[in-house]
């Protein structure tokens, strides 16, 4: 064991030979003492390593510096967007296009291919900025013992065994083993999502220890917020615990969104339906005994026609509406994927502090020896405090400050008592005695660890004054103890007296971190949104299990372990596992992430929140990444795809409810899109069918794809949610953008619409026998009329039903009035004219116009309101 170590420490391999170890490092430092770390190393505590072996050692391991991959060429990443099956649908189209001089369609086609690959493209380099902004945390600098000497270097010349010297303030450079500590506390929530200061020490600790306990490391990239140390480096650059969370970041890809593998099963629908389209017509065209060139023409105009062009454009326009929204509901979207992927949520993987807490120690519990005479415990809980209160924010240590804003509360003046009664000596707390004592002219004041206490204080405060602590009375306070710290509450207690001999317990205190008041309520509407919530941190599991009981994370039939116990279960249990899982405390970076990837595996889309450099990797490998925007670190905000402005996990159910209003919004686009495009195609094909002369023109349909297709799509993106969206349960990952069933719909409604307009062309045939000129353009101005008409179906529930469906979206109102304006001007501009090859109609042929266009929306109202079903919006 001890000779792997010293390779490990050395970079020497079995035969002896020296070999390029990135970082060295001393496996299990935390489980040697500071003298075996000091022999492993060849390092001496007084004088450190010399220069000459500095040197050495970084030319073997390598500058202190995370890791960096090399860059993929823009151009490359570039290329990446304008893949798939939907781009190169679009692009067959628009190839097409252009073959029979359509450059108009084949332009707006490219246009929408274009905008999309730069959006894509524009996204695509968060991954590199999580790391650089990861490169920031670590210190630039640190203070080293060379020689003998204390100097300052650069933090990258930091090597395994340079002797580092800390006080308040500081950032370690690296990871360092703890040699000597005084009064020393650092802030790992960054690394660990501890939520309060680690006391720290520089005694060995068992081997098996996690992260979050090694009390005798200092980590790169934490703080240290209060005492001094020495400490020697036992892990630089890759090897650190930052560097692993910067390995991790680089080697995680998290696929595709739920929305890109819809489109792309979407997009082979289509593929095959274009084909059908343009095959049938060739076929039927040929057994009629026309001309097979002009047949081939027109069953790939047709086939054009069948393809909704505008699709791409309308969902991304769409997600841009949805980031608007979002970020009024105070969530920053910094991918647009990722606003339809929290629509379909299913788990929830949330961080605990600052998300599902306050972030904030607060005092829940106080249990004064003389009940109602809580004077004297307030009066040491402000005199034994090196907190203070201010209005621009607390200083000190969350516990001692959570004390201060108790006492106040109670009517207690701290800073008042304070000048009252001056301190004249203090012996601060430290981990060896786990107690800090004040000595004032009255006497001492004394909080501490209650098992500590208990051990040591003679005495307990009653109504005479104080009386002997003896076993039973020392066994009932640590039972009261016990029974707070099963609630997940951290511990203090207090005595006083003339001196520390015969000082008296006045009581304990227990103190939380408390949830916040509107999580109980949205942790609800998860559930009766079919989302499940699990709560994911570095906390012990009793505090984890506690918050996850009050806030109603923690059901029947749901368990709550350590990362450790998760870590330690073999693949073909870990996805059986995580479904059964509420609680998840004490992780490691890698237990979250593994946690994540087991329940995209088994098919759930996953959601993961976090503040902190070891919630980056969970946040990249997630569907969806919600980064914390108060108290998260930028590493986090960069690996995130969701940022929310004000920490809280309500917003997140906020974001949630968008998220499927949106998906539901790119759902009725694409049911509009193809209902009209399909219209098209039949009116062509079953005017072909019946022999008759050219119903529409390929630049009438040209025109009602690109002038009266796009603008009621796109004001669908502004359409509220509909009623239930957050009683309806989450989609399936599988789960196609158009089901089975709702396929037939769309051939159903298609074939509506073209009744509605061959029974207003044979009206017209029969009004006004032979005019077949006259017939073609009261079908072309009866097609785009009922397609605007049609966009009202677009409801689950019917208008007839509920007169608000027709007013609810005032801007889908003003479009279709707007569009049904610009063709009926059309008619009158004598180039549209020339171009469309139409005239302005008679009033008895808008009379046909009206009833061909109407017959389509009245059927489906009517169907609608004697339906049952409320589940389509067609």
């Amino acid at each position: 064991m001890e000779e792997d170590r010293t390779r490990a420490a050395t970079g020497l391999s079995r035969s002896g030979q020296e070999v390029p170890v990135p970082g060295g490092g001393v496996p299990s430092a935390h489980a040697l003492s500071g003298e075996e770390v000091l022999r492993l190393l060849g390092s001496d505590p007084e004088r450190g390593l010399s220069e000459e072996e500095a040197e050495r050692r970084r030319e073997r391991f390598g500058p202190n510096v995370l890791s960096r991959e090399a860059s993929v060429p823009w151009w490359r990443v570039l290329l990446r967007q304008f893949r798939g099956g939907m781009v190169f649908l679009l692009a067959g189209a628009a190839g097409i296009s252009i073959a029979m001089g359509d450059l108009l369609d084949a332009g707006a086609i490219g246009a929408v291919v274009l905008v999309n690959g730069l959006i894509g493209f524009a996204t695509e380099y968060r991954a590199e900025r999580s790391l650089q902004a990861l490169k920031k945390m670590t210190s630039p600098t640190a203070r080293v013992v060379r020689e003998g000497v204390a100097k300052v270097v650069d933090a990258a010349d930091l090597v395994p065994g340079d002797l580092l010297v800390l006080e308040a303030g500081d950032i370690p450079g690296a990871d360092a083993r703890i040699l000597q500590a005084s009064r020393l506390a650092a802030g790992e929530a960054s690394l660990t999502g501890e939520s309060v200061p680690v006391e720290k020490h520089a005694d060995p600790l068992p081997e098996e220890t996690d992260l979050g306990d090694r009390r005798n490391c200092l980590f790169a990239g934490t703080s240290l917020v209060r005492g001094t140390a020495r400490a020697l480096v036992f892990a630089t650059g890759a090897a650190t615990e930052m560097g692993r969370i910067g390995g991790l970041l680089t080697r995680l890809d998290k696929g595709r969104t739920p929305l890109e593998e819809r489109l792309e099963r979407f997009s082979r629908f289509l593929v095959w339906l274009v084909l059908g389209v343009g095959g049938a017509v060739v076929v039927l065209g040929s057994l009629q005994g026309r001309p097979l060139l002009e047949m081939l023409e027109t069953g790939i105009a047709l086939a054009v026609a069948a393809v909704p062009e505008g699709l791409p454009f309308v969902a991304t326009m769409t997600l841009a509406v949805g980031v608007r929204q979002m970020a009024r509901r105070r969530a920053l979207v910094r991918n647009l994927a990722a606003v339809e992927t929290l629509g379909s949520t299913t788990v929830v993987c949330s961080d605990k502090t600052g998300t599902i807490t306050e972030n904030r120690m607060t005092l829940r519990v106080l249990l004064p020896a003389v009940p109602g005479e809580e004077g004297e415990l307030w009066r040491v809980a402000a005199l034994c405090n090196n907190g203070a209160l201010g209005r621009d924010g607390d200083i000190g240590d969350p516990m001692e400050t959570a004390l201060l804003r108790a006492a106040r509360d109670a009517g207690v003046d701290p800073e008042g008592l304070r000048s009252a009664e001056p301190r004249l000596d203090e012996e601060p707390f430290d981990s060896s005695t786990m107690r800090m004592v004040t000595f004032h002219a009255a006497g001492v004041a004394i909080k501490g660890a209650p098992e500590r206490l208990l051990e040591e204080l003679r005495y307990v405060r009653t109504p005479e004054g104080r009386s002997p602590l003896d076993e039973p009375a020392r066994e009932g306070w640590r039972k009261r103890v016990a029974a707070l710290a099963a609630q997940g509450m951290r511990t203090l207690a207090f005595a006083s007296g003339e001196d520390r001999e015969g000082a008296a317990l006045l009581g304990v205190a227990g103190i939380l971190d408390p949830p916040r008041p509107e999580v109980r309520g949205a942790v609800a509407a998860c559930g009766e949104a079919g989302i499940r919530v699990i709560l994911v941190t570095g906390d012990h599991l009793l505090t984890a299990r506690a918050v996850a009981e009050e806030t109603g994370i923690l059901r029947e039939g749901l368990r709550g372990i350590t990362g450790r116990e998760f870590g330690a279960l073999p693949e073909d249990r870990v996805a059986e596992a995580a479904k059964g899982l509420a609680v998840l405390a004490r992780v490691a970076p890698e237990h979250k992430v593994r946690l994540v990837q087991a329940l995209r595996e088994a098919g759930e889309v996953v959601a993961m929140t976090g503040d902190g450099v070891n919630d980056a990797p969970a946040l990249k490998a997630a569907d969806v990444g919600v980064a914390m925007g108060i108290t998260g670190t930028e590493v986090s905000k960069e690996a995130g795809d969701v940022v929310l402005k004000d920490d809280r996990f309500a917003t997140i159910v906020d974001a949630v409810e968008e998220g499927r209003r949106i998906f539901d919004n790119i759902r009725k686009a694409i049911l509009f899109l193809l209902c009209c495009n399909l219209s098209e195609v039949f009116t062509v094909f079953l005017g072909l069918a019946a022999n008759l002369p050219t119903l529409l023109t390929p630049l009438q349909i040209l025109w009602v794809n690109l002038a009266t297709d796009v603008v009621p799509a796109l004001t669908l993106a502004l359409d509220p949610a509909e009623p239930g969206v957050m009683r309806r349960p989450p989609r399936a990952r599988e789960e196609d953008l158009l089901p089975r069933p709702l396929r037939w719909r769309i051939l159903v409604q298609g074939l509506l619409l073209t009744l509605g307009v061959l029974g207003a062309y044979g009206a017209c045939l029969v009004l006004r026998p032979g005019d077949y000129r006259g017939a073609s353009e009261v079908a072309f101005f009866t097609l785009v009329t009922a397609q605007l008409c049609f966009v009202l179906n677009l409801r689950r529930e019917s208008f007839l039903r509920d007169p608000r469906q027709l007013t609810s979206n005032p801007l889908l109102l003003g479009g279709i009035v707007a569009t049904l304006l610009v063709q009926v001007a059309a008619a009158h501009v004598p180039l549209l004219q020339e171009v469309l090859d139409i005239a302005p109609l008679s009033p008895s042929q808008w009379g046909f116009v009206a009833a061909g266009a109407l017959l389509p929306t009245a059927l489906c109202q009517v169907r609608k309101l004697l339906s049952r079903d409320h589940t389509s919006p067609i």
